[in-house]
């Protein structure tokens, strides 16, 4: 008598949903943090606000420098042959803020093959005078985590007692404990303050980066000749921090969903996962 063959049996995993839920995701933080900016410059017209979004900034150009700064700026960086100089005011504005206010002076030279360029960028008080001193950071800091809270809080309320933001209802998906119930207002704000941790680890690796000295000196002049002499600002320190933390990011968010199916390091801390509705 022959054996007849068995045909292995595969469990099914639960589906990873992974590009419903990335879009939804984008969806609805564009909505969430639209209805914010909107509300804080609402606010902003009537009570004076320091709200700063990191980003959400217009930057205009044009404001001439006063005579006493350019014959300042002339004498500690003297002009070389072919070069031409170039200093302006700029001015800075972001919801719920004021103006921020910025000296750009540098040269620029060209040749027939290409055209380099040099820059000095430096705060100036209401006088249009340079202010080298240390940029407070902290409206920076506290916008920030605030910003982090109302968009968890957002996400927490829309998901929780079965509700769905409008990104998941497009998508077609909802959140739910491991249990198949759906998860209370408490839950889901504790899943979505850890989802967005890596944006407080920007927030933090910010604000430890503003801890050291922006420029090498006070001294207007001082820093005038450390430019002509070839001195450039870098901030590839930070950048490279930054690229860190979003690499650790696309981890955090991503790299679950490849082994474990359908779940985030956030879902499985909760007990929730991401189902199709």
């Amino acid at each position: 008598m022959e054996a007849t063959p068995q045909i292995p049996q595969y469990a099914t995993l639960p589906s990873r949903h992974f590009w419903r839920r990335a879009v939804a995701c984008i969806v609805d933080i564009i909505i969430f943090q639209a209805v914010i900016l909107i509300v804080v410059y609402c606010i902003s017209t009537v009570i004076p606000l320091d709200f700063r979004f990191a980003g959400w900034s217009y930057t205009q150009c044009g404001v001439e420098v006063s005579d006493q700064v350019a014959k300042r700026i002339d004498a500690g960086w003297p002009l070389k042959p072919g070069e031409v100089r170039i200093s302006q005011i700029c001015e800075v504005s972001q919801i719920g803020s004021e103006k921020q206010r910025y000296l750009q002076t540098g040269v620029s030279h060209q040749t027939d093959n290409w055209t380099s360029a040099r820059w000095l960028t430096i705060p100036v008080d209401a006088d249009g005078n340079p202010a080298i001193g240390t940029v407070s950071v902290y409206p920076i800091v506290i916008s920030g985590i605030v910003n982090i809270a109302l968009l968890a809080l957002a996400f927490a309320y829309f998901s929780a007692n079965g509700r769905r933001t409008i990104g998941k209802k497009l998508l077609g998906l909802r959140v739910q404990s491991v249990d198949g119930k759906n998860p209370g207002l408490g839950t889901e704000f504790r899943r979505e303050i850890l989802k967005f941790s890596p944006y407080l680890l920007f927030i933090a690796a910010d604000f430890a980066f503003s801890l050291f000295p922006v420029f090498p000196t006070e001294d207007f002049d001082a820093l005038l000749r450390m430019s002509r002499d070839g001195y450039t600002l870098l901030d590839s320190g930070a950048a490279m921090f930054d690229i860190i933390l979003g690499i650790a990011a696309l981890i955090w968010w991503f790299l679950p969903l490849i082994f474990w199916r359908g779940q985030t390091f956030y879902d499985r801390i909760c007990a929730c996962k991401v189902v199709k509705s």
